[in-house]
Order: structure tokens, then C-alpha cells, then sequence
């Protein structure tokens, strides 16, 4: 019975919050629109009402990218699209580089993620837990993929090793003397 009361209690205390929550929103709105009244009346020019919430971040968002695209032309520069995300484009647009940096984060990274492929088949191998055979399947899938993805990274972190200390192409004198007598 106490149990009732007590859910009651609570329906009855979070009616009466929210009830003074919308009263106190009510109130903030209806001196914002008194002192826009107020100002209209002694002929100031009062500030448009700012959005807010979802649609206000958004106008924000086409706001700055309108400016931008302005700064854009005035530096007489093409705007292009402005739909389209910058980053995306410039990731695409991009010349892949093929020097030894890329090469050793290529391989640190594809190293990791390939002993991480392997971390559940070695926690399950050592730890005797009881799993079903679906669990088990999965792990020996991750146990094959795994040192496939390690092996190269690893290849790659050796490609790096004997190619770090090679000159690029664009100093060596080979590709300089082919240049120059064109």
C-alpha cells in the first residue's frame, strides 16, 4: 500500500516541476516580447529574435559558411560548392604519398589493429572460459585474420627500414640530369 503512495508521491512531484519548468519558460518568453514592444514603441529597431536549439546551430553553420565563401571571393579565389564537406573534398582531390612516413604509420597502425584482431583469440585460448561455437568459430576467424593483417604491417615497418635513408627522387641527381635535358 505505502508502495502506491510512494508512486503517487512521485508522479504527483514531477507534475508539479514540470508545471513550474513551462511557467518559468512561459514568464523568460513574455518579457522578451515585452521589451520588443517596448522598443517598438519608442521607434528603436529591435534585434531580429535569435533561434534556438537545433535550428539555431544549423543557421549558425550556413551563416559562417556564407562568410566564408564571401572572404573566398573577395580574395578572388572560387567559392565552389557549398554543399560539399571541404575535408571530403580535399582528402579526395589529395596525391597519395608514397614516401617512407607514410609507410611507417601504415604499418604501425595495420600492426596494432592485427594484434588487436588477435587479443580475443589469445584471451579465450589462455583463459579456459566455456564459449559456444559460434563465439568460438568467430575467434578462429579473428585468429586467421589477424596475423594476416600483423604480417603486413610488419612488412611495411620493414619497407621503411631499408627505404628511410634512401634520397627521394625528386633530389637525386639521375632525376635532376633528366630534367635538365629535356
Amino acid at each position: 500500500m505505502t508502495d502506491r503512495w510512494l508512486v503517487l508521491a512521485g508522479i504527483v512531484g514531477a507534475v508539479l516541476v514540470l508545471g513550474w519548468l513551462i511557467y518559468w519558460v512561459y514568464r523568460a518568453k513574455l518579457l522578451e516580447r515585452e521589451e520588443r514592444r517596448l522598443m517598438i514603441e519608442r521607434g528603436m529597431t529591435p534585434p531580429p529574435p535569435q533561434p534556438t536549439g537545433w535550428p539555431a546551430v544549423r543557421a549558425r553553420e550556413q551563416e559562417l559558411r556564407y562568410q566564408e565563401r564571401q572572404l573566398l571571393i573577395e580574395k578572388g579565389l572560387e567559392p565552389g560548392d557549398p554543399d560539399v564537406a571541404r575535408p571530403l573534398v580535399q582528402f579526395l582531390t589529395q596525391k597519395a604519398t608514397r614516401g617512407p612516413e607514410s609507410t611507417l604509420h601504415r604499418g604501425l597502425v595495420t600492426l596494432a589493429i592485427g594484434l588487436g584482431l588477435l587479443a580475443p583469440y589469445a584471451i579465450l585460448r589462455w583463459s579456459g572460459a566455456l564459449v559456444s561455437d559460434d563465439s568460438r568459430d568467430f575467434t578462429l576467424f579473428l585468429a586467421v585474420l589477424g596475423p594476416l593483417v600483423a604480417l603486413y604491417g610488419t612488412a611495411n615497418l620493414l619497407y621503411y627500414a631499408l627505404t628511410k635513408n634512401r634520397p627521394s627522387d625528386a633530389a637525386s641527381p639521375s632525376s635532376q640530369d633528366s630534367r635538365s635535358g629535356s
